[in-house]
């Protein structure tokens, strides 16, 4: 995703796009749906503040019982570009500034966009808070049926 920039002159301004999974270079088989991507962008030269809101839908494997499930992403990450070089401010390193170069006439977002979306993914992956998980024994799926095993722990 670009944002052509001598369409934004300075001031405040809304963008909102839909990207498909494979136009951000996300894992298809996870990102299924579009992504919605709402920015605000407050230009002031040489900077470029935005605050991106995605949504999207992940469709995820749950790390207790195994089973496939939908989760919903709503996340806000806010980033600033400067134009300019990086060596004009050494001491700064801040992983919500990124510099690029003067000049620059399409501002690439694409990866930015990836990298929010894939850091927003839980650690731990669940269905739902109390998912009770598989039988260690038998393996039977404890959110469905008491396993009859007799072996398996209770939650």
């Amino acid at each position: 995703m670009k944002i052509h920039l001598a369409a934004y002159p300075p001031g405040v301004h809304r963008i909102s796009e839909t990207e498909e999974a494979q136009e951000l270079k996300l894992d298809q088989a996870v990102f299924r749906s579009p992504v919605q991507a709402l920015i605000h962008l407050d230009r002031h030269d040489p900077y470029l503040q935005c605050i991106f809101d995605l949504e999207t839908i992940a469709h995820l494997e749950c790390d207790r019982c195994l089973n496939d499930y939908e989760f919903c992403m709503q996340l806000r990450s806010p980033m600033l570009y400067v134009m300019g070089r990086k060596s004009d401010a050494e001491d700064v390193d801040d992983p919500e500034i990124t510099y690029i170069p003067v000049g620059t006439t399409d501002l690439d977002i694409s990866n930015d966009l990836r990298d929010f979306l894939i850091l927003a993914i839980p650690e731990k992956r669940l269905c739902r808070e109390d998912c009770r998980g598989l039988c260690p024994h038998c393996g039977a799926d404890l959110n469905l049926k008491e396993c009859t095993c007799g072996i398996s722990l209770s939650a």
